[in-house]
């Protein structure tokens, strides 16, 4: 490693909890821990003062939630990034997802546990992940910027850089475009950074969709029901959560419940699509994975598919692209420039499966062109 260390705040109202966090962090090479706050009050003092790059954020503080401190701190403009700590609670959920929207990186489950080293144990794995998602968001921007990076190991020589492997969508082929056309079916495979993603882009849909739409975002279970909830209230749009059973409709969006696979079968009547839940072995590290849903639906979907990859960490739903690129679907990828990170869009572009690479702010139009084409 080289460059900058994340100098490092946590925030929470339970003495045990700041230890288990900073113990934790203090064993990451990336992390400089430079404080703690039991409340948000000191919290927002000692940001003022030491100005940290990241801030863990206990969502259920004694003096005020935690979505009250967030917004204070990005009203503070020091850069600091915040990754949130939140119970799983509806209101706690909720609420989370108001965080992601006001500008929070991640979010990492309080686990209900008996013993502080069960605790830890639960948490660690969760915490390094957030972390190690925020490396390499920060890589990628410095990269964009020209920069080398802060944090990050030298890329292999001769190897294209994420941002070169995936070029604007405004110097996307038009006759790609064209390619779209008779699509029955979209799928949205996402990750880290997707809440405010799927939020941004389905507030955005100025049109009745002719398709059915079905999401697999990486999340934990309870909090993807709030985010459906989330979703539809600010697009106004028909998005569930997906219940064991549900039969597919044109114009409806589907989200992946936390903790279970989605797989589209053939209803037995009608030529129906149902969606099943299953409690089959995490994929890629993944339950939902993208790649699971994606298998079925190549094997049971008669018509084309869109597929759009959006932010996120790792390579689920390569496997899925290239199923779908082989049945003679359709694909979009997210920019590197307008994902929190772009594992994902950068995998399916790398492998050559990308029809178009879209910014955030064009996929909306991109769906509903993808919708409109439906016969």
């Amino acid at each position: 490693m080289s460059g900058l260390l994340l100098r490092t705040m946590v925030v929470d109202s339970s003495l045990v909890f700041r230890k288990i966090i900073s113990d934790i962090l203090q064993e990451m090479p990336e992390i400089a821990l430079i404080g703690q706050a039991p409340n948000g009050k000191i919290a927002i003092q000692k940001a003022q003062t030491l100005k940290p790059d990241l801030m863990i954020l206990d969502m259920n503080l004694q003096d005020m939630n935690g979505l009250e401190v967030l917004r204070q701190i990005r009203e503070l403009q020091t850069g600091c990034r915040v990754i949130v700590v939140s119970g799983s609670s509806a209101n706690m959920s909720l609420m989370t997802m108001k965080a992601l929207s006001a500008g929070a990186f991640e979010f990492v489950l309080k686990p209900e546990a008996d013993t502080i080293e069960e605790t830890r144990v639960r948490l660690e794995p969760e915490f390094k992940l957030a972390v190690q998602a925020l490396i390499e968001s920060l890589r990628i921007r410095r990269t964009m910027d020209g920069l080398t990076p802060a944090i990050s190991e030298t890329s292999p020589a001769g190897r294209a850089s994420p941002v070169d492997s995936m070029k604007s969508g405004a110097d996307t082929d038009t006759a790609k475009r064209s390619t779209a056309k008779s699509i029955g079916l979209i799928v949205i495979g996402i990750s880290t950074g997707g809440p405010p993603a799927l939020a941004e882009v389905f507030s955005n849909i100025r049109e009745p969709l002719k398709v059915p739409v079905i999401i697999v975002q990486h999340i934990p279970p309870l909090f993807s029901e709030a985010l459906a909830t989330s979703i539809r209230e600010r697009s106004g749009l028909w998005v569930e959560e997906v219940k064991d059973g549900m039969i597919i409709e044109p114009g409806r969006v589907y989200l992946a419940p936390g903790g279970s696979h989605l797989k589209l079968v053939r209803g037995n009547a009608g030529g129906r699509y149902v969606l099943r839940l299953s409690n089959d072995e995490p994929e890629n590290n993944c339950r939902p994975s993208v790649d699971y849903l994606l298998r079925s639906v190549v094997n049971s979907f008669s018509g084309r598919v869109g597929l759009l990859i959006m932010t996120g960490m790792g390579t689920d739903g390569l496997e899925g692209a290239r199923l779908v690129k082989a049945a003679g679907g359709y694909i979009i990828v997210q920019d590197a420039q307008s994902c929190v990170v772009c594992g994902m869009p950068r995998v399916v572009s790398e492998a050559g499966l990308a029809d178009e690479v879209l910014p955030l702010n064009s996929i909306a139009a991109g769906i509903q062109r993808l919708a409109r084409s439906a016969v």
